[in-house]
């Protein structure tokens, strides 16, 4: 297998030399730029399975640049960055990134949350599963509906697979966030609910009136195939 791939893009040297020394030795292949024009670029050019990203670049946000990522990739996207409120966290989490990790921050912690989004992105079962006009490909990480693709965001995937793998099942909100977020991220337990409702408007004929995706209230939420 070969080597992930990492962009860092972060205009402060020092941290994406730091960086570049831990993910190094950690065996990935890392690239770097300093503004979100090289950004691009890279992700153009290289397509990196890892996007990690500061949101203040000199010449761009870097919400713009993460959904310009989105729109190519479902690869895991971390935002590292001195904005901690709740309001800038939450729409990181809209736009699709993976996970968050706050400034200052230890290179170990950041090796760490990688190596777990890596672990759920892999976690992934063989099979197709299939509810009316809904198929769920586990296998190449597709999905349909009525017979076309669905574009979703890799944690958006990884909720909708969980799910699916335990068919009227109903899953707590801390279970889903536990699994998927981990206990050690920085978001916020709303962003299941956030991500359960984009995922609704993607695959629900009325998601106002979802067939598949059912909230059970006090408890959590589960997949409906009978």
């Amino acid at each position: 297998m070969r080597p992930s791939t990492i962009l860092t893009i972060e205009d402060d040297s020092k941290i994406i030399d730091i960086l570049r020394l831990y993910l190094e030795r950690e065996g990935f292949t890392v690239y770097t730029a300093l503004n979100a024009i090289d950004g691009l670029r890279l992700m153009q050019k290289v397509k990196p399975d890892i996007v990690l990203l500061d949101i203040k670049l000199p010449d761009s946000n870097g919400f713009e640049l993460a959904r310009k990522y989105r729109m190519v990739s479902d690869g895991i996207l971390i935002f590292i960055t001195g904005e901690k409120t709740q309001s800038t966290i939450m729409k990181g989490f809209e736009i699709g990134c993976d996970d968050y990790i706050t400034k200052p921050f230890d290179p170990p912690e950041v090796i760490a949350r990688i190596k777990a989004n890596l672990r759920r992105t892999r976690t992934v079962v063989a099979e197709q599963i299939v509810i009316e006009s809904l198929t769920i490909n586990l296998s190449d990480k597709n999905v349909y509906k009525h017979g076309e693709s669905v574009e979703l965001f890799a944690k958006e995937k990884l909720l909708l697979f969980h799910l699916a793998q335990h068919p009227n099942q109903v899953l707590s909100t801390e279970q889903l966030f536990d699994l998927i977020w981990g206990m050690d991220s920085s978001a916020d337990i709303k962003t299941v609910q956030v991500h359960i409702s984009t995922l609704r408007r993607k695959i629900e004929d009325d998601p106002k009136n979802p067939q598949f995706i059912q909230t059970v209230r006090g408890f959590g939420y589960r997949l409906v195939t009978k």
